[in-house]
């Protein structure tokens, strides 16, 4: 047999090594034991993290129904990820509920479905109100022991049957900073044709303020938006039928 015919040789040694099958690493008792903990720590950190800084909670306001409630839920912070259902509790006040009791305000059939903010807070931080907030301080005012609004309401209830419509469309339209100016202004008059003029009077003027404003910020489809609401009110002035000073 010629050397070129000659079957290959294989090397015994080196084909087993080849076939031998890799151990896979394994995990001793202790290692095993120092991951749990990890987590569990890592877990107990989050958890705290969580409960101190991922706590939202605040109030809104239904500018249709005059109601307003509390809502809160966890989330985990910085990427304000909510991981929690939202939890709600009604606050109104009475006054509030009176308004609608005297049908000093019209509120449509059903729930409210629109709410406004009225203040947050996340966590740590500091409560942060929303314009809500200025109405909302003014149904909850108390003096002597009672809430200044209703007692006044109880006292003037036709010139409540003009203020509260009036505030509750500037609430509708989110002009809740107009109010605070209004509402004392309010306290002053004593016949309703006054309150009506003074009303009316006053809009006008923060209106076209308001309009003037928008127009110079090169917001020109609020400022027509907010110009079309104010000739709406043109007519607040004119006393309903019946109405006596």
């Amino acid at each position: 047999m010629s050397p070129s015919d000659s079957l290959p040789t294989s090397n015994p040694q080196s084909t087993a090594s080849q076939s031998k099958p890799r151990r896979q690493p394994r995990f001793s008792g202790s290692q095993i034991w120092i991951s749990a903990i990890a987590a569990v720590v890592l877990g107990g950190l989050l958890l705290v993290v969580i409960r101190t800084m991922g706590y939202v909670h605040g109030e809104e306001f239904s500018p249709t129904h005059f109601r307003s409630r509390t809502f809160s839920f966890y989330e985990i912070p910085l990427i304000h990820w909510q991981i929690t259902p939202i939890q709600r509790a009604t606050t109104t006040p009475a006054t509030a509920l009176m308004f609608a009791q005297k049908k000093w305000i019209s509120p449509p059939t059903g729930n409210p479905k629109i709410w406004h903010l009225v203040s947050i807070r996340r966590g740590l931080d500091d409560r942060n109100d929303a314009d809500a907030a200025l109405l909302m301080s003014q149904l909850r005012l108390r003096a002597d022991g009672s809430a200044v609004w209703r007692k006044w309401s109880q006292q003037h209830p036709k010139l409540a049957n003009v203020l509260w419509p009036a505030v509750a469309k500037l609430a509708d339209r989110e002009l809740y900073v107009l109010m605070p100016r209004l509402l004392e202004m309010a306290r002053r008059i004593e016949s309703v044709p006054t309150l009506r003029s003074t009303i009316s009077s006053y809009l006008s003027e923060e209106y076209a303020s308001l309009i003037r404003d928008m127009r110079a910020a090169g917001h020109d489809d609020l400022a027509d938006a907010l110009a079309a609401e104010a000739d709406e009110d043109k007519n607040i002035s004119v006393p309903n039928a019946g109405e006596q000073t």
